[in-house]
């Protein structure tokens, strides 16, 4: 056996980043049960799709190279509005419009959603590794 250490929190948090919303709402409200602080900090430590409100301007530019707009767009349907609306305010007129159409297009399976949700959020979190964007729940924290 080699002697790395295994970080558990960090392995916890790795495996629920790659589980669908509702594996994740599950596996967290069993951990609640056993040991809420940990379900608290797990859940503080976690990304998800409505944390892309605290993409600056310039992050959004380098996320949308590596996703389709067609995702975004979809995605966007589950997101809630606070969200939808701060990143719509990130793109021109065209780009904007090309968006809302896809939101506000036909009525598509709410698993669609969740698929298109995941998608952006793998890259995301490919990008958050490489340190090409960071997202910084701290308010407080200015990021420029």
């Amino acid at each position: 056996m080699s002697g790395k250490k295994i970080d558990g929190f960090k392995a916890a948090i790795e495996m629920l980043q790659g589980l669908d919303l509702a594996a994740q709402q599950s596996l967290l409200a069993d951990i609640a049960r056993r040991d809420p602080e940990m379900a608290v900090k797990l859940k503080q430590n976690l990304i998800t799709f409505d944390d892309l409100q605290y993409l600056t301007t310039a992050m959004m530019k380098r996320l949308l190279q590596d996703i389709k707009l067609d995702d975004l767009g979809l995605a966007l349907r589950g997101a809630n509005r606070e969200v939808s609306t701060h990143l719509l305010g990130m793109f021109s007129t065209g780009m904007k419009r090309d968006i809302e159409d896809i939101l506000k297009g036909k009525p598509r399976p709410l698993s669609e959603v969740l698929d298109a949700q995941k998608k952006i959020m793998d890259v995301v979190m490919k990008l958050r590794e490489k340190g090409e964007i960071v997202l910084s729940k701290d308010k407080s924290e200015r990021l420029v």
